[in-house]
């Protein structure tokens, strides 16, 4: 399983950090309310560590999943537990705190054109980076446990794939912000992940 070494990390962090600042901009216009970042964490596991870190012990997870189109091929989810898609929902959708589910129609869609604003901003600032062209496909939306999640994506249960994980901070001062956290994970085929790590070691 590869490793990164600390300045890969650092690297990645940069990069992933410009792409949640710009869609933490996109939420903030359609919310019509304050929406920051906090630094993003970058680590490569197998995927079902990764989505049982992003999950409650029971409970459903909310994953949202596109395919990655153009230079590098693969797949891009975007993993929440379902108690912070509902309140991230809440807040998109300009609703009382604890009045949205994740299971309307409405709302699956929020939470689709959510996971194509988050896809995109990392994307492009990915792609920006490697002088590369990616693009996500049209989103879908899972709701599940977690290893049942992790069956969905066949071949990848144990592979090392990269993640990302970021905080959304909800208010203006960052001290007392809500936090809402999610983790995107990078499902690279072939030799897509070697181009990014044989990329961070070129710079």
């Amino acid at each position: 399983m590869p490793k990164l070494t600390p300045m890969q990390t650092d690297l990645l962090r940069e990069v992933t950090n410009v792409g949640a600042g710009h869609a933490a901009t996109a939420l903030a216009q359609l919310a019509g309310a304050r929406i920051s970042i906090d630094v993003p964490k970058v680590w490569i596991a197998p995927l079902l560590q990764i989505v049982e870190r992003a999950s409650t012990d029971g409970e459903d997870v909310v994953v949202v999943s596109m395919r990655v189109l153009g230079d590098l091929v693969g797949q891009i989810l975007f993993v929440m537990r379902a108690a912070s898609a509902a309140r991230l929902l809440d807040i998109l959708l300009r609703r009382p705190a604890g009045t949205s589910t994740i299971n309307g129609t409405m709302e699956r869609s929020g939470l689709q054109e959510t996971g194509n604003i988050l896809a995109s901003s990392f994307l492009n600032a990915l792609a920006r980076w490697m002088g590369k062209i990616l693009l996500p496909s049209v989103p879908t939306v899972a709701i599940d446990k977690s290893d049942a999640v992790t069956r969905q994506v066949r071949g990848h249960d144990q592979d090392a794939v990269l993640a990302v994980e970021t905080a959304f901070l909800m208010g203006d001062d960052s001290a007392t912000a809500e936090r809402i956290t999610g983790v995107f994970v990078f499902l690279l085929e072939g030799p897509s992940l070697e181009a990014i790590l044989t990329a961070l070691r070129v710079r």
